[in-house]
């Protein structure tokens, strides 16, 4: 790649421990210097060791999804609370047994939150019961529904749905996607990577345990962006109901 002139962007390709390969050259005359510093200017941090941060790394999949090749199902999460009562228990006691109370506290007291808006949990199809906070707007059959994040109890990691959302109204629209990105980084200990913006990026569920108001908060602005956005699509301008 690095003898290939013109080839876009061929500095962020790394070594699997996210250093700059020995022997690195540019191959044109546009570049000069460390590519690090060139890295750093475009919001990918380094440690002391020169490894770029994991979390701005993309993955197969991750490249996958940018060129539309991916497999990943469009559908929300497959079961609500009320539909099948054994997943929320079967969420809340894997989350109960892999993270701390505080984290535990953290996520229930956040997802209650959600509840109280007025929005519903649903829950993943895979052995590792994920949920996500769901609102389905509108009473026709087959209404979107949209999800900002799944939790994922075992694994310990939250994840960001984007690549979902950029096909959903109305975060198809990039700038609304971006602000829903920089809210949650306002939150100390997540850390989305820009170059993930149409992806799904993850941060740590511990996160919960000292920061679950925050989160609430950005979870009561996406709920209200899309219920403000549904009803100005409306003939009328009423507020349509809402199945959330």
């Amino acid at each position: 790649m690095a003898s290939k002139p013109g080839l876009h962007c061929a500095y962020r390709v790394m070594t699997a421990d996210g250093r700059i390969a020995e022997g690195f050259r540019w191959a044109d005359d546009q570049h000069t210097g460390d590519p690090q510093v060139l890295l750093e200017a475009e919001g990918v941090p380094f440690d002391d060791k020169r490894r770029a941060d994991r979390a701005h790394r993309l993955t197969t999949a991750d490249l996958a999804a940018l060129v539309g090749k991916d497999g990943s199902e469009e559908a929300p999460p497959a079961a609500r609370a009320d539909d099948e009562p054994q997943a929320a228990t079967r969420f809340e006691s894997l989350l109960r047994d892999n993270q701390t109370p505080e984290t535990v506290e953290g996520v229930l007291t956040a997802l209650r939150f959600w509840e109280r808006q007025g929005g519903h949990r649903a829950y993943g199809r895979a052995s590792e019961t994920s949920c996500s906070p769901l609102i389905t707007v509108g009473n026709a059959s087959g209404a979107p529904a949209l999800w900002p994040i799944a939790i994922y109890p075992v694994t310990g990691t939250v994840e960001v749905v984007f690549q979902h959302l950029k096909r959903r109204p109305p975060f198809d629209d990039e700038p609304l996607r971006r602000e829903l990105m920089t809210r949650l980084n306002d939150i100390d200990g997540i850390d989305l990577a820009e170059a993930k913006l149409d992806l799904r990026p993850s941060f740590p569920v511990e996160v919960f345990a000292d920061h679950g108001d925050g989160i609430s908060a950005v979870l009561e602005w996406f709920l209200h962006t899309v219920v403000l956005a549904t009803a100005h699509r409306t003939p009328d301008g009423d507020v349509p109901a809402a199945r959330m």
